[in-house]
């Protein structure tokens, strides 16, 4: 049987998504509970990567299993058990059975990701948003994120040493809203490179506190060298927000 998770991190304790021999994952600890709990190992797929500190307020893995083994676990009996076991930086929303070519990273069709910025003023986001001194000019920050729309190359945002095969990515949201005490950037994507996001949101922040013109940004964005960017935004403040598939 193929089912799927549908679930929510705090990135903050772990060294990302990926499962890596020395580090705590999320995909390590989800990997070891669901062993445990099913009596058979178990290996997830999830819908992509994040680094080292970045949460998810909406992630989706699958895994194959053999129900015969353990008759009594249904998805929501499963649900329930995963969330008093795994580590409570972890929060499981939802299982369910999906076919055999399902699968959480290839169908996923976009991706929606967060990233949230507030002045010094909140002690409650100290540890999930960028804190800034001087908050930036979001007016010109949003002028700079709609010039992402119209670009189809996003080398300028890629990590360098990155495995991508190509570093063509079509966006189809970007801007900056105000939410309560912070300000969040959301960004919707058919794919994303690797700390593409974060590469994003260090750069639209050269243009908000002035050290960079519109004119200079769009010649930055165009000259596809990360070495013209800005420096990358701490991995804190970013959220992987929405994932989108053909049937749910």
């Amino acid at each position: 049987m193929r089912t799927v998770l549908k679930l929510a991190f705090d990135g903050t304790p772990f060294c990302g998504w990926q499962v890596q021999p020395q580090d705590r994952t999320v995909q390590g600890e989800l990997n070891d509970a669901l062993t445990k709990l099913l009596k058979q190992e178990i290996m997830t797929t999830g819908a992509g990567r994040t680094d080292t500190g970045v949460h998810a307020t909406e992630m989706y893995a699958h895994f194959d299993w053999d129900p015969s083994i353990v008759a009594e676990m249904t998805h929501a009996h499963l649900v329930h058990r995963l969330n008093r076991f795994i580590d409570p930086s972890i929060r499981i929303e939802e299982a369910f059975e999906v076919g055999a070519e399902w699968h959480a990273r290839f169908l996923a069709t976009s991706r929606s990701y967060e990233y949230k910025l507030c002045g010094t003023g909140s002690p409650f986001l100290r540890q999930w948003a960028w804190m800034v001194e001087d908050l930036p000019d979001f007016n010109a920050m949003n002028s700079a994120a709609a010039l992402l729309l119209q670009e189809s190359d996003f080398a300028s945002f890629c990590k360098n040493g990155s495995d991508n095969k190509t570093t063509f990515c079509t966006v189809s949201a970007a801007r900056w809203v105000q939410r309560e005490d912070h300000w969040v950037f959301e960004i919707t994507a058919d794919r994303f490179l690797r700390n593409m996001v974060r590469a994003i949101v260090g750069s639209l922040y050269e243009v908000g506190r002035g050290k960079w013109t519109l004119e200079e940004f769009q010649t930055r964005l165009q000259a596809r060298n990360r070495g013209a960017m800005g420096t990358s935004a701490p991995a804190h403040g970013l959220y992987l927000s929405a994932i989108q598939y053909p049937h749910f």
